[in-house]
Order: C-alpha cells, then structure tokens, then sequence
C-alpha cells in the first residue's frame, strides 16, 4: 500500500464546479419517502416505548408480557435499521427498494419512468430506465444473471438520428449494479438537470460488477489472476461495445465518461486511466486510489497489485489528451483516502489532465454524498462530453 501523505496535498488551485443553484437542489433532493425520514425512525421509537409499558403493565396484573416484549425488540431492531439506513442513504424510497432487491436477485426488476422517484407513465420530461442483461463469453467468467441498468432521455428514439454521450456509473463493495438508480437516485438526478439545462441530454449505465472466484463482491474491476472474473476485459471489450451496438450512444472517446464511488470510484480512477483511449472524461467520487482487500483477493502477487496503485503510476502512466477528472471527496476529512485522492489530483494536474476538485459539504464516505455530489459530476460530465 502507497504511504499518504502526512496532509493532503495543497489542491486550492484545481478548478471547483459551479455551485448548483438551490432551487435544483432541492428537486434533486426529493423524491424520498418513510424509509429515509426521521420521522420514521421517531415512529418506531414510540411505539417500542409503548409496547414496553404495555408489557410491563400487563406482567403486573399477572399476564403474559412477554409477546409485547419480543415485539418491542423487533420494532428496536426495526427502528435501528431505519436509523441506519437515513444516515448511509442506500435506500431512499421503497421504489429504491425494489430495485436493489433486483440487483442482489431477489423479485422482478421494475420498469422506471422516473422525474420522481415513483413509478408513472413517461413524458417529454422524463427519460425511463430499463434493466437489462449484457451477455459475456464463458471464459471471462462473468455471473450470467447481473443485471445492466440503462437510463435513456427524454425523447430518445431508438430508430431515431440523434445520438447522445454515455454515462457509465459504477457501484462500491458491497454493492450491485441498481444501486446508482437506487441509493445514487441516478435517474431523477439526470431528468431534473436536463429539465433545468444544467446537462445536456444524456444515456447513462449502470453494469454489475461483481463476479466469481475469490473476491465475488470486491472484483475493483480487476482481470483476475487467481481464478477469478476478467473484470476489467468485460468492461472494455464488452460491455462498451454492447451498449453502442444496443443504443444509439456518441461512440467514441469524446462521447464517454467512466465514474464510481467508494469502490466503484477506485475502479473509475483505475479503468477510466487505463482505458482513457475509450473514455474522456472520468468521474471519481469517494474513491481509494488503490484495491485494497479486493485486490489482493484478485491478484496473484504484490507486483500486480502495485501496478494498479493509482498513487503510483498517476505521474508516469500514458495517457491521450484531452482528459477530464471529476474528483470528490467530503468536505474537511482527513483521511487517508481523501490524501490519497489530493494526491492523485495534483499528479494529474501537473501533467496537463483538466481535474476538477470537488469537497461535499456536510457528507461523509455514504450514499448520502454519492446522492449530493452526482448531480456535480453529471454537470462535468457533460460540460465535457460532445454527442454524435
């Protein structure tokens, strides 16, 4: 693992994104509902305090208490469930629920017409988002029944001339391919920046990329070497060409952006650096600059492992210009991770790459700051990005 430095390194002169206006945020922060308010949370306290009492009282008039006992625990464990999701942000709304049920294989993926985060029918402002499955040959050892989650814009015709850049997002560990339209709120964030001109009309894709093998659950868009998926080759060889081949996407590097976050930030830093022939512009949010625990589970030696120490190769790799990076962080945290990323940055910078610096304020390493610094992101995005 790279040594970070003592403190961050000095990133006040990168460019920042323009502050978002308000009013926007605030259509971007809607869209929750029971499962992510405090209201919630207050609710189920109440009613555990009442099933105590309502034990206590009936134990003392000589009655079984103890039913209203156990319920009570289980309203607690319920309530403390709720707590944690409001604070993480993995699951906003119960629509959010349905999807990350898909992702991990459990119940039909629902189809989304979004511009809330409920299910309607679909207009001219609002883009829709499918789940779909991308085929993968047998030898790079991809699960067969991941799920691919496309959102399209509004007014995209399929048998139509227009073509439009492409988003690709990619989850953390662990995680699943739904949670960008999910926890990330992905979808409602796209139609409510295109509405307001903030972005231009955009697809964005949401691949699993989980595997087999040693590391099922943390692949750090790998190619393995100990037995496991081809991570990596599946992104670049597959899973890009798919989506040209099944949508009608800008197909070139001019018309591509590659993100993530946690995890799924590292594999954006790593991937999009190394395949930046395909990509332009790459959108790290919370990311590591290295894989970690993952990648010692994928990777045979310590040699490959380096190799894909971000921290490491960020001043000597080749790399195409022109070349955008998004990169986020929380706000005033002094982490490791955080020093690695201003490292990372200023090594960019240094070498000509346009790296816009973003600290989320108020946020820390959850899908809470996923959810507030996308919209940030897809703004970048698509400052950079030019359609077909």
């Amino acid at each position: 693992m790279s040594t970070p430095p003592a403190t961050p390194a000095d990133v006040s002169a990168l460019p920042h994104p323009d502050v978002i206006p308000r009013a926007v945020m605030r259509q971007l922060l809607g869209g929750g509902d029971w499962l992510s308010s405090w209201w919630s949370v207050v609710a189920a306290g109440v009613v555990a305090v009442g099933l105590v009492v309502l034990a206590v009282v009936r134990h003392r008039r000589g009655r079984r208490g103890w039913p209203w006992v156990a319920l009570s625990t289980l309203t607690t464990l319920f309530g403390l469930a709720l707590t944690a999701n409001v604070i993480a942000g993995y699951v906003p709304n119960t629509l959010a629920l349905r999807v990350s049920l898909a992702s991990w294989g459990v119940g039909e993926a629902p189809g989304l017409k979004h511009g809330t985060a409920q299910e309607r029918a679909g207009g001219t402002d609002q883009g829709s988002a499918t789940a779909v499955n991308v085929p993968a040959p047998a030898d790079l050892k991809m699960p067969t029944d991941s799920l691919t989650w496309v959102y399209t814009p509004p007014g995209y015709d399929p048998a139509g001339t227009t073509r439009y850049p492409v988003v690709y997002l990619v989850h953390g560990s662990p995680g699943a391919s739904g949670d960008w339209f999910a926890a990330g709120n992905a979808a409602q964030a796209m139609d409510v920046l295109i509405r307001t001109g903030k972005v231009q009309p955009m697809i964005v894709v949401a691949p699993d990329v989980n595997g087999t093998g040693p590391s099922p659950r943390d692949t750090e868009c790998l190619d393995s070497t100990t037995g496991g998926s081809q991570v990596d080759t599946y992104l670049a060889d597959v899973l890009v060409p798919w989506v040209d081949a099944h949508y009608r996407t800008a197909a070139d590097r001019a018309g591509r952006a590659f993100g993530g976050f946690s995890s799924g930030g590292y594999c954006a830093l790593d991937h999009g650096l190394r395949h930046a022939d395909q990509f332009g512009t790459i959108l790290s949010m919370g990311p590591y600059a290295d894989p970690g625990e993952g990648g010692h589970a994928m990777l045979a030696t310590q040699a490959e492992w380096d190799e894909h120490d971000v921290m490491k190769y960020a001043s000597t790799i080749e790399l195409p210009s022109p070349l955008t990076l998004f990169l986020s962080v929380p706000a005033g945290e002094n982490s490791m991770s955080v020093r690695h990323a201003a490292d990372v940055a200023t090594k960019l910078a240094a070498r000509g790459v346009d790296v816009v610096w973003r600290e989320e304020p108020g946020q820390t390493h959850t899908w809470t700051m996923a959810r507030a610094t996308l919209p940030y992101a897809l703004v970048t995005a698509s400052q950079h990005l030019t359609a077909g």
